[in-house]
């Protein structure tokens, strides 16, 4: 689940903070930065998660008052898949990442406001569509 705390833009480049909350409370931190219609860059660290293969997904709404029920499907906005990327927890519970993908965050299509979900797993909402 997801709380979107900033958004910035500085001429052509828009960067957007969010805070990923589990049922324990905070989990981790993933910022996201876009330089005009570009590549995004999504970087993050997370703790307290259970180690493997996590998929980290957009979803339509950004509702997370009941766990991720309430986020709707994963967004898709035109050229984009809706699933960020697959994101592997250390044994330890943590993962440290960073990700290129095509994730507006700006205009009609912008994902920001909307739920960004950390599940369990990847392969139950589609990486491979």
């Amino acid at each position: 689940m997801a709380d979107w705390v900033k958004q910035l833009s500085r001429g052509t480049t828009v960067n957007a903070t969010v805070v990923l909350t589990g049922v324990v409370g905070r989990i981790g931190t993933i910022s996201f930065t876009q330089e005009g219609n570009g590549t995004t860059t999504v970087e993050g660290n997370i703790s307290g998660v259970t180690p493997g293969d996590h998929a980290l997904v957009i979803h339509t709404y950004g509702n997370v008052n009941n766990v991720w029920i309430t986020t709707g499907a994963p967004f898709k906005p035109a050229g984009t898949k809706g699933v960020i990327d697959n994101i592997t927890v250390d044994v330890d519970g943590t993962a440290t990442f960073k990700i290129y993908e095509k994730i507006p965050l700006a205009g009609p299509d912008s994902v920001i406001g909307r739920g960004l979900v950390l599940h369990s797993n990847p392969s139950v909402i589609g990486l491979d569509e």
